[in-house]
C-alpha cells in the first residue's frame, strides 16, 4: 500500500488549487495545536483545505512541504495499526527533509478506528502543523476535544453566507448604496433566500438543485442518524422532522409534537423524541436556542429551533412564497450564530417578543426580524423594541428587513444584505 500512498501524496502535491475559493474563516495555526474543522455535509470541507494549501503555496510553501490524504479514498485500507505507513512513505519520498515544519492534512480521518492515538503521537513526535477534518456523522466536536486531550482547536464551517454566496457567483457589489448595485444585491438575495448556501449547487439548474439537495437530506437521515444511532422507525423519524420544521422560528413543545405523532397511530416512548432532537442537532440539521432568563434553570424550559439551510424548510415544511419572513429570520439567526456562537437567545416576557438577544460580558444587542415594515405593524414592532431596550438595558438594537434602510428613534432599520455587504460587521 505504500506505493499507492506515495502516488496519492505526489498527486495532491502537484495539483493546482487556484480554483478553490476563499471562505470567511480565519484559522490560527500559530499555536502548534492540531486544527480540527467540523461542518455539515457538503459545506465544502475539502475545498477549504485546498484553498488553505494554495494560500500557503502563494507565500512560501513548496509542494514537498505538505501531505494530504483523504480517508474516503477507496484505494486505501487503513486501520489504527498501519497509519504510520503514511509518515514512512512521506519520509521515503523526501529522505533529507526536516518534516517537523511540514503541513499534514487529514481529510475524513474519523473513518479509521483508533485514529486519535496516531494523531496525538504524530503531533508529539513529528509534525507541528496538523489539520484534520471530519463530517460529524461519526464524531462530535466534544468527542474530538476528548480524543485529542486538549491538543486541538476546533473551527466550524457552515453553508455559504450571503457575502460568500456572491463571491462564489462572481458577483461584485462595488457600492451597495448605488441604485444598480442595490438592485443586483436584492436580485441575488431573493435567490439566496430560497436556496441558500451549499457551495456545490449554486450554479445548478433548479431541477438539479432539488435532486442534489434531496440527496443531501437522504444521506443525513440514512447515514448520519440511522447508521450512527441505530434508529429503527424511519417513518416516525421523517414525520417528526416534518412537524418540527413547521415550528421553525416558533417556540416548540415536545409534548405537542409527541401527541401529533401519536394521533397518526405511532407508538413510542417520549424519550425517543428527545433523542431525535439531540441527533439532529449533532449532525447540524438545525440549531436550538433558549429563552433568555436571568435564572439559568429557566433558560432551558422554552426553546426555538432554526434550520441549518432554508431549502429544508422550503421542501419539507412550507411554501417559499408564503413564508419569506420565516426564511429571513432563519438566515438572521445563522448570521448571529456565526458571529456570536452560543450567546444568542430569544426574549419572551409578558408582552415582549424579541427574536434574538445577543448577550455576553461585552455587549447586549437586540435583533428583531420583520420582512417589511408597514403602517399596520410599525407601531407594534417599534414599541416592542423600545420596551425591550429599556427593560434589558441594551445599547444596540436592529430591526432587520428585506430592503428597508433608515433610522427611527435610535432604532436602526437595516436590510439583511447590509449585514454582510457593508464594510463593517455589526458587533
Amino acid at each position: 500500500m505504500k506505493s499507492i500512498i506515495k502516488e496519492i501524496l505526489l498527486t495532491y502535491q502537484n495539483k493546482d488549487y487556484s480554483d478553490a475559493k476563499d471562505r470567511d474563516l480565519l484559522v490560527d495555526n500559530s499555536t502548534n495545536k492540531i486544527i480540527s474543522i467540523v461542518w455539515p455535509r457538503r459545506s465544502g470541507k475539502s475545498y477549504f483545505l485546498f484553498n488553505y494549501i494554495q494560500k500557503l503555496k502563494n507565500n512560501w510553501l513548496e509542494k514537498s512541504d505538505f501531505l494530504y490524504i483523504n480517508f474516503e479514498d477507496e484505494r486505501l485500507d487503513f486501520n489504527y495499526k498501519n497509519l504510520w505507513i503514511i509518515i514512512e512513505a512521506y519520509r521515503e519520498l523526501y529522505p533529507f527533509k526536516k518534516i517537523e515544519n511540514s503541513y499534514l492534512f487529514f481529510d475524513e480521518i474519523q473513518n479509521i478506528d483508533g485514529w486519535e492515538k496516531f494523531i496525538r503521537r504524530t503531533n508529539d513526535e513529528w509534525f507541528n502543523n496538523i489539520f484534520i477534518t471530519w463530517s460529524n456523522s461519526k464524531l462530535l466536536s466534544k468527542e474530538i476535544s476528548t480524543s485529542l486531550r486538549g491538543r486541538s482547536l476546533t473551527y466550524e464551517i457552515l453553508p455559504l453566507d450571503f457575502k460568500e454566496y456572491l463571491y462564489f457567483k462572481w458577483i461584485e457589489i462595488e457600492n451597495i448604496y448605488k441604485k444598480e448595485d442595490k438592485a443586483l444585491a436584492l436580485l441575488y438575495f431573493d435567490i439566496y433566500l430560497k436556496w441558500w448556501g451549499f457551495p456545490e449547487i449554486i450554479d445548478f439548474s433548479e431541477e438539479i438543485k432539488i435532486k442534489t439537495l434531496q440527496e443531501y437530506f437522504d444521506v443525513m437521515i440514512y447515514n448520519d442518524i440511522i447508521e450512527r444511532y441505530k434508529v429503527k422507525d424511519l417513518s416516525l423519524l421523517k414525520d417528526f422532522i416534518k412537524r418540527l420544521l413547521q415550528t421553525t422560528t416558533k417556540e416548540f413543545s415536545v409534548n405537542k409534537i409527541s401527541n401529533e405523532l401519536k394521533s397518526m397511530w405511532y407508538r413510542f416512548d417520549k424519550n425517543i423524541v428527545y433523542n431525535y432532537l439531540e441527533y439532529l442537532e449533532n449532525i447540524y440539521f438545525w440549531k436550538i436556542i433558549n429563552k433568555f432568563d436571568f435564572s439559568l434553570k429557566k433558560q432551558y424550559l422554552i426553546k426555538k429551533f432554526y434550520s441549518i439551510d432554508n431549502w429544508f424548510l422550503n421542501s419539507l415544511s412550507f411554501s417559499f412564497s408564503d413564508n419569506y419572513w420565516k426564511l429571513l429570520e432563519n438566515l438572521v439567526y445563522l448570521y448571529l450564530y456565526k458571529n456570536y456562537s452560543e450567546n444568542v437567545y430569544f426574549i419572551k416576557d409578558k408582552n415582549l417578543d424579541i427574536d434574538f438577544f445577543v448577550v455576553n460580558k461585552k455587549q447586549k444587542e437586540i435583533y428583531q426580524v420583520c420582512y417589511d415594515i408597514t403602517d399596520k405593524n410599525k407601531e407594534r414592532e417599534f414599541w416592542n423594541l423600545e420596551k425591550t431596550m429599556k427593560d434589558y438595558s441594551c445599547k444596540k438594537w436592529y430591526l432587520i428587513t428585506r430592503d428597508q434602510n433608515y433610522e427611527y428613534k435610535n432604532i436602526e432599520v437595516k436590510p439583511y444584505y447590509l449585514l454582510f455587504l457593508e464594510n463593517k460587521v455589526i458587533k
